[in-house]
């Protein structure tokens, strides 16, 4: 990154800490009782995109939440083919950021504004784009991978111990996220 790209960056950055609220009120919820799960993600390429769409796909079927918002962030000037917007998948570009490398546009102002019971951060490293989508969502509950920098914005944080791959942390979020106020299953004792 150059050096005139890291100064954006560093201002973006402290606008989004300017700009985030401290007094939000965190409502932990199962995934399993969640009416509208929203997912964030870098689509680096076609594989991570495949990962985020099986992933989706499993809590459709196996769970029934089919109020579901993806949002992938490609970090280019033009969406590849996979990235087409489909239904309830969407994606931004490096054309929807401002100076300061904070998303601007539509489908990032839709996904912000909308409620979301769950917001699922599924990225592996910092990305000021998607950071700032997490920070600005509305959403109730908000669950990403262990970091220093996501540490303001996540309600809870997942440690992937060391594991740097998307299916790994997929897991992860998942598995915890379905012991949140699990009902008890009933003993026969």
């Amino acid at each position: 990154m150059k050096l005139f790209d890291r100064i954006k960056e560093w201002l973006g950055r402290r606008t989004l800490l300017r700009e985030t609220l401290p007094d939000r009120r965190p409502v932990a919820k199962n995934l399993a009782q969640s009416g509208k799960v929203g997912i964030v993600y870098l689509a680096t390429d076609e594989p991570a995109h495949t990962h985020v769409r099986n992933y989706v796909k499993r809590i459709k079927e196996e769970l029934g939440i089919h109020r579901i918002m993806v949002l992938g962030y490609f970090d280019g000037k033009d969406l590849p083919n996979y990235l087409h917007p489909k239904l309830h998948f969407d994606a931004f570009t490096q054309k929807e950021l401002n100076w300061y490398r904070i998303p601007h546009g539509n489908t990032v102002q839709n996904f912000i504004a909308e409620e979301h019971d769950v917001l699922i951060d599924l990225t592996l490293e910092d990305y000021l784009p998607i950071q700032y989508l997490v920070a600005k969502s509305k959403a109730r509950f908000k669950v990403g991978r262990m970091s220093d920098s996501n540490a303001r914005f996540l309600d809870m944080m997942i440690d992937t111990a060391g594991a740097n791959s998307l299916s790994q942390l997929i897991a992860n979020v998942d598995r915890y996220l379905m012991m949140i106020n699990a009902k008890p299953e009933p003993s026969l004792n």
